[in-house]
């Protein structure tokens, strides 16, 4: 090969790999605490009048659904959860989310009873979620993602394991109407906080330098369909 060709071969190459690069942080969804410029709306326009109407839920309407253990401690830490985003999906009776999966906290696909599945994405701008919005996807379902064992639950309490998460994992009280989420790394059941909600599916991700993260409940709140994202720490 000639110097003009192993030139422009190695050009070539690179701009692969920056188109590449680019890619990947285009799907990159920022961690707790990242600030963007400017303000967004809650919902944005829908682009798609056949998505099922879709919410912004003030995050102060629902920080009391949820409460830190508080007998939760992890050496000198306290625990931590803050609802940094809301969002409520319409249902009716020929349309109900019956599914909902996500490889991190968001975007997250939820699967509808008619068939039809939809991805909810939304921007963490400023501590807070903005700009969410629906738009049609395959229904192919959730990746299949390596994820430790759950501690079990206690003997005594009658609790519905309903998935994890990154080690965080959710189990339900459908007596209560309660769903109670455990902080990852521990080797028992451990409660990190607890929520006044019914969940149904549970999405993580946490930092790679501390412990907190991001974690995402997918239930009913008040009766509402509600895909709710908490920044925890423990």
């Amino acid at each position: 090969m000639n110097n003009k060709a192993s030139a422009w071969a190695r050009t070539t190459a690179g701009i692969s790999i920056a188109v590449a690069a680019i890619s990947a942080h285009a799907q990159f969804v920022p961690s707790a605490g990242y600030s963007g410029n400017g303000s967004r709306p809650g919902v944005a326009v829908p682009s798609d009048l056949s998505a099922p109407a879709l919410t912004r839920i003030p995050d102060t309407t629902v920080s009391n659904v949820f409460r830190v253990d508080p007998a939760y401690t992890r050496g000198s830490a306290v625990g931590h959860a803050k609802v940094v985003g809301a969002f409520a999906i319409a249902e009716t009776s020929k349309s109900h989310v019956v599914a909902a999966w996500s490889t991190g906290f968001l975007p997250v696909t939820v699967s509808l009873s008619d068939g039809r599945c939809y991805v909810l994405e939304a921007d963490y701008e400023g501590g807070t979620l903005s700009n969410g919005r629906l738009s049609k996807t395959g229904c192919e379902g959730p990746r299949s993602l390596y994820e430790p064992a759950a501690p079990p639950a206690p003997a005594n309490r009658s609790l519905r394991f309903i998935g994890a998460a990154w080690g965080y994992s959710a189990w339900v009280d459908d007596r209560a109407k309660v769903t109670i989420v455990t902080a990852p790394g521990t080797a028992i059941f451990k409660p990190l906080f607890t929520a006044q909600m019914t969940s149904t599916a549970i999405m993580a991700m946490s930092s790679p330098d501390s412990p907190s993260g991001n974690v995402t409940l997918v239930g009913k709140i008040r009766g509402r369909l509600t895909i709710v994202t908490l920044e925890v720490g423990y």
